[in-house]
């Protein structure tokens, strides 16, 4: 076929990648946040639209196309499209409706009667100004499942993405606005029509069609829950003018839509997002496709010093952009973008491989089976659309931990859940429905693609507009279902809702507490406490709860009788509800006698929830409690963040305690590496804080320990806030400076001692970073020979980088030509991270010690940027000849690679020496860019070109940023977290630095990769074959 590489070779002709650098503010939050939300869109998943912009194929001009080498597939009628499907044995897509009745679905929901209402995108994907958007309402008038009744129920919109029934109208998102819709006069058309807000996309130049606010759902908590999309949001309510202003930056919004009050939630996905009977977040983006959220982000300490992990993950086992398995052929016009691409004719990714599909690039519409028609095995299995590829895919997911992993069903290896051979499918949305089957939202567009992604030679051939008068929604239905009579929950008693909590079905389940919040009747309370005590049901006793809190008649009493409820569900949810009680007199005494069971519940996420609820207050027992709920499971990292963001200021308590609990462990007092690793960050954050008392309670309690490689690296990051000179602080009493000196003696015996173990004289090392020069500067240079083992000179360059002392820097500069790739790559970081260490890099550049080809294009770009007039100065001067050899002439050198045999454990040396710092393969390397795992399905000509040139495509999450501070530091990193008060650069070898944003001069990025170019410098072509056979396969390659 002609697709597949044989334009390989054109691929290497020269492509000029032109970037843009942008500056951010960081003075103003709402402006770094908003800034930012341009730059990355958002969502962590690699957004196709993201990698248009940042790169340009220059000097050459478009190649131009056949029109009649474009022509698709024709339509197939709605009568004939079973035809079209392969659909998992056992299940059948039945159509419920199609065109002309409906047109463009791309989101339903239900009303308590059973009616459907369907934002009908029609305007997609650039006639948003046209306004061509409509509110559709379906109804099946006699019983058999197919929608017979179909009313415009609102029109005049602008790209709906969001439908929600509630009060008898609707909520609908309509970028930049949500409204409410409702008909006042029985007509079945909405004359009410209010903007609710407003603010979503603001200050977005572009408005990304593919990142509009979308997927409203109920939650638990009786509000209606949203995807922000990726647009950004500066969110106001135009009937509240006096409520303030919301920016959401990268995070999804909730609202009571009772009283309108708005909040951001945590979240991060792009279209798509489905909340399971539990209440626990999933999300997915256009190559991301199933993520989740560990967290609600709701219970976290106010004080704590701690910044928790970022909350959004991607869970599937086979990657984010996993394998697909369409049945339908290629797009022309995509097979021609791909041969373009490939040839470098066109800018945009190469994927696959070069494959114009076979792999997730627009999944959407996540959603958890929720229904009560299918066999109970697939009740919580997640659903997500490729409509790209005209499929449905489904996964098992399965709990880790406090989270979970997504895997493909073993008998859907190679084949998807539901798979249609016409290109014109497009499902994009579903949702569980009355009848408790899943419902699919099929746009059934000849073309669902990125206008931006189209080259203008190939979309002048295309109607984009081709089916916006086509759509179709079907059920997912096992064979032999029977439709079940339609629902009439509007006209419920309320006896019969609270019932109704009790029901299999989780649509069922969550209308009826809709209609409970709404009604608010007083009636159901003592309904509802019946219901707690008695269902046999858990998720009717959650439900129950939360219901009672929605009508402002939760208790204490009925919190802490949950608490000892048998279900962890029901446990889990009532810690959720529990922390307004905990001030209670009463409360807090039945609370203490239940903890010793809650810190051995079973559950790994009631635990974690206990976790966080303990952080609230400054309770003496939540410490003991907190290190046993570690202890039950040190290698968790979701627990370990939970007891870290609630120990607060009793930080040297728990040190203490689990630093006992360490040393009871075994004879040898030799710990898990995952409970090493708590001790440091815990001991890291005592060293942060400037409470001198306390670091020295720590010190003494870390410097007794049996494992005098703990010892040593715990002192180190007990001293983390001191400034590495060697001064002590003048709070450090007489018994605290012994320590240390008794600890930097016995240090340095340590490492000048070839005998112990390198782990032990690595962290030797470490801690003598921070004794005085004199100490230092005798034996750290000497560990820097060629002849001292890897670890060992890793670690004395760890501790020369920490240091203040011209001399450290000094020192780095005169060993830099023993300096191994790696080590170079640590050294650089550090020596430009501040003002005064940077003259001493440069006289080394200028002495030729320093190669400019060593500094990245991003390092330097920072250079001739420098606030320092001298700096710039000098970086023009050295720089001006440093121009890199043309990346598609080295693409072109290594095109052998491609197809010689590779050796996997000779690639595996390669990559510990080269990749190891920034890309985890198995438990190797340090998780900074993606993990080998997830881009395998990419391909080895992907991959050769990621290694060669990274700076082509540079996906949004992956980009560079330099943070300048207000004390003259300068950190270089992907942000790989986001708060309120802070974010979290991480660097090569897995560094994190958190960083307040008071302290936070400028950010800014230069659209550039971390990973820098010139990686294949001194390798060969089979030596680059090797790397990409371990890349590609692992050890166990063949």
């Amino acid at each position: 076929m002609i697709h597949k590489l044989m334009f390989l070779p054109f691929f290497f002709a020269a492509v000029q990648v032109l970037r843009q650098r942008r500056h951010i503010s960081a003075t103003t939050p709402v402006r770094v946040i908003t800034s930012r939300s341009a730059l990355l869109g958002l969502g962590l998943g690699m957004a196709l639209s993201a990698s248009f912009g940042t790169a340009i194929a220059a000097e050459r001009a478009e190649p131009t196309v056949d029109a009649a080498t474009l022509t698709g597939m024709a339509p197939t009628p709605p009568e004939r499209v079973s035809e079209t499907f392969q659909v998992r044995p056992g299940f059948q897509l039945q159509l419920a409706a199609a065109e002309p009745i409906v047109a463009d679905p791309v989101a339903l929901s239900f009303d308590g009667n059973g009616r459907l209402f369907v934002a009908e995108m029609i305007g997609y994907s650039e006639r948003q100004d046209e306004r061509l958007g409509r509110i559709r309402m379906l109804e099946d008038t006699n019983g058999d499942g197919i929608y017979d009744k179909s009313i415009v129920y609102a029109d005049q919109l602008p790209w709906p993405t969001a439908v929600f029934c509630y009060d008898g109208g609707v909520f609908v998102g309509a970028t930049p606005d949500i409204l409410y819709f409702k008909d006042t006069d029985g007509d079945d058309k909405a004359d009410e029509r209010t903007v609710v807000f407003t603010g979503f996309g603001a200050g977005v130049e572009r408005l990304n069609v593919q990142r509009l606010l979308n997927s409203f759902r109920w939650g638990l908590d009786n509000r209606i829950h949203g995807a922000n999309g990726g647009n950004g949001a500066v969110v106001s309510s135009p009937t509240r003018p006096d409520a303030p202003v919301l920016n959401l930056g990268g995070r999804d919004f909730s609202f009571d839509p009772k009283t309108l009050e708005i909040r951001a939630e945590n979240g991060g996905g792009q279209n798509g997002m489905s909340l399971d009977n539990t209440g626990r977040k999933f999300v997915s983006s256009n190559s991301a496709h199933i993520q989740m959220i560990a967290h609600d982000g709701r219970i976290l300490r106010a004080d704590s010093a701690y910044t928790m992990p970022n909350p959004l993950l991607n869970i599937p086992v086979d990657g984010p952009s996993a394998e697909v398995y369409r049945i339908s052929p290629d797009e022309p016009w995509r097979v021609v973008r791909t041969q373009w691409r490939v040839a470098g004719l066109v800018p945009g990714p190469v994927e696959g491989g070069g494959r114009p599909s076979g792999y997730f690039t627009a999944a959407t519409g996540v959603t958890i089976y929720r229904g009560n028609a299918w066999p109970a095995e697939y009740l919580g299995d997640a659903f997500v659309a490729d409509c790209g590829s005209n499929l449905i895919h489904r996964k098992k997911l399965h709990p880790d931990g406090v989270v979970f992993t997504a895997i493909r069903a073993e008998d859907e290896q190679t084949r998807e859940f539901a798979a249609s051979s016409d290109n014109w499918f497009r499902p994009v949305q579903f949702a569980n429905a009355p009848d408790g089957t899943l419902y699919v939202a099929d746009m059934y567009r000849q073309t669902i693609e990125h206008p931006w992604s189209l080259p203008e030679s190939i979309k002048q051939h295309i109607d984009l507009n081709a089916g916006n008068d086509r759509g179709r929604i079907y059920r997912i239905a096992p064979i032999g279902f029977q439709q079940p009579a339609t629902p009439h929950l509007e006209a419920a008693s309320t006896e019969e809702l609270v019932r109704t909590l009790d029901h299999p079905n989780g649509w069922h389940r969550d209308t009826a507490a809709r209609l409970i919040y709404e009604r608010q009747d007083p009636a159901a309370i003592q309904l509802l406490e019946k219901l707690i005590t008695k269902s046999n049901t858990s998720l009717a006793r959650m439900h129950a709860l939360y219901s009672l809190a929605g009508l402002n008649a939760l208790t204490a009493s009925h919190v802490a009788a949950a608490l000892a409820d048998f279900s962890p569900l029901v446990r889990g949810a009532a810690l959720r509800l529990c922390p307004e009680f905990l001030d209670s007199k009463g409360f807090a005494s039945r609370f203490g006698s239940l903890l010793p069971a809650l810190i051995n519940d079973l559950d790994p996420v009631v635990r974690f929830q206990l976790a966080l609820v303990l952080g609230i207050g400054n309770d003496p027992a939540r410490i003991p409690a907190l290190t046993s709920i570690l202890r039950s499971a040190p290698d968790d990292p979701w627990i370990r963040a939970a007891v870290l963001n609630s120990v607060g200021s009793a930080r040297s308590g728990l040190f203490a305690e689990f630093a006992r609990t360490l040393e009871a462990s075994g004879p040898d007092g030799n710990p898990s590496s995952r409970s090493h690793a708590f001790l440091l960050q815990l001991a890291r954050m005592i060293g942060d804080g400037d409470d001198s008392p306390e670091i020295s309670r720590s010190l003494k309690s870390a410097s007794t320990a049996t494992n005098r490689e703990i010892a040593f690296d715990l002192a180190t990051a007990l001293l983390n806030g001191i400034p590495p000179s060697g001064e002590l602080p003048e709070t450090f009493g007489t018994e605290t400076r012994q320590t240390l000196q008794a600890l930097w003696k016995e240090a340095s015996q340590v490492v000048e001692n070839n005998e112990p173990p390198q782990e032990r004289r690595a962290a030797a090392a470490r801690l003598l970073g921070r004794a005085n020069w004199a100490t230092a500067g005798s034996v750290l240079p000497p560990l820097l020979r060629p002849n001292e083992p890897a670890l060992i000179q890793s670690a004395a360059v760890a501790a020369l980088v920490e240091r203040q002392d011209r001399g450290a820097s000094q020192v780095l500069i005169d060993h830099w030509k023993t300096l191994t790739p790696r080590l170079r790559t640590q050294a650089l970081g550090a020596l430009l991270a501040r003002s005064e260490r940077i003259p001493i890099l440069m006289s080394g550049i200028q002495q030729g010690i320093v190669q400019p080809s060593e500094l990245t294009a991003a390092q330097i770009q920072f250079l001739k940027g420098h606030r320092n007039a001298e700096v710039r100065q000098q970086a023009m001067q050295f720089f001006a000849s440093n121009t890199p050899r043309p990346r598609a002439k080295v693409l072109e050198e290594f095109q052998p690679s491609l197809t010689l045999h590779g050796d996997p454990t000779r690639g595996r040396a390669i990559y510990l020496e080269r990749c190891a710092s920034c890309h985890r393969q198995g438990n190797d390397g340090a998780a900074v860019g993606p993990d080998f795992a997830s881009v395998r399905s990419n391909g080895r000509e992907k991959l050769l070109i990621s290694i060669v040139d990274p700076n082509r495509e540079v996906p949004p999450n992956y980009m560079n940023y330099t943070v300048e501070t207000r004390d003259g530091e300068s950190l270089m990193g992907l942000i790989s977290n986001e708060g309120g008060t802070s974010i979290t650069l991480r660097r090569a070898f897995g560094e994190e630095s958190v960083i307040a944003r008071t302290s936070i001069e400028t950010i800014q990025t230069s659209n550039q990769s971390l990973m820098p170019e010139g990686l294949e410098s001194t390798l060969n072509s089979q030596a680059m074959a090797d790397l990409l056979e371990f890349m590609m396969n692992g050890d166990g390659a063949k």
